[in-house]
């Protein structure tokens, strides 16, 4: 699952980006609406934004109110110094999910993600399946028929996005940032590798691979031809 954290300090961005990478999340971040705003856009697809309401350019309140207007639903936690009753009531009519003032306890912090990305997967499939292989995105477990097997988190949301994405070829590019976001420059040599060992993982039948390489454009996982579907 992907989140974007919208922060002007580098140091809260920071800090909140490696809490939620060890929550096996994908985190891209942004300083201000206004580049928030540009990343929605092209993204399309964030699971939650975690969002500061004073930033310059564009603030958050704005940038709300922008996003929503435009039909986008994920569910957004805002993060703020602000903690007069008005200042919350006016976020949450404009479409906040939820409201934490700064400072805050950062389990705190995780454990209202963890029940908003809950709520989010009520209406999203939460077990994966293909073939032998399904994979449980909220206790982040993974079984190939019936085994348990021990993902890294890169590898569970490699198999996570190829399973949401079923029956296409995804391009590398767009596998690098799901994967990287604006990091893609600095990892994009190791999606290679990490299929490499997701391949080990759960491929067990080696003439019938559960994730298929079209050479120049990427990698997924198609559907079966109907001799084999009938064999097995």
């Amino acid at each position: 699952m992907r989140v974007l954290v919208v922060e002007d300090e580098p140091t809260m961005a920071s800090a909140l980006g490696d809490a939620l990478a060890h929550e096996r999340l994908t985190v891209d971040t942004a300083t201000d609406g206004r580049d928030a705003l540009g990343k929605v856009h092209v993204e399309q697809a964030y699971d939650l934004i975690l969002l500061d309401l004073m930033m310059p350019h564009m603030d958050g309140l704005t940038f709300l109110r922008t996003i929503r207007s435009e039909g986008y639903t994920m569910p957004v936690l805002i993060l703020t110094a602000r903690d007069m009753t008005r200042d919350k009531v006016t976020a949450l009519d404009t479409g906040a999910d939820d409201y934490l003032t700064k400072p805050f306890d950062l389990s705190e912090l995780l454990a209202r993600v963890r029940a908003l990305l809950r709520r989010r997967n009520d209406a999203k499939t939460t077990v994966l399946t293909a073939r032998k292989v399904v994979l449980d995105v909220v206790s982040h477990v993974c079984t190939v028929a019936g085994q348990r097997v021990a993902l890294s988190a890169k590898e569970e949301q490699l198999l996570e996005y190829l399973l949401r994405n079923q029956g296409r070829i995804v391009p590398r590019e767009e596998l690098e940032d799901h994967l990287w976001g604006e990091r893609t420059f600095l990892w994009s040599d190791t999606l290679r590798t990490h299929i490499r060992y997701l391949r080990a993982k759960v491929d067990t039948d080696p003439d019938n691979p559960l994730i298929v390489t079209e050479r120049g454009r990427g990698y997924g996982i198609l559907p079966q031809p109907a001799k084999e579907q009938q064999h097995n």
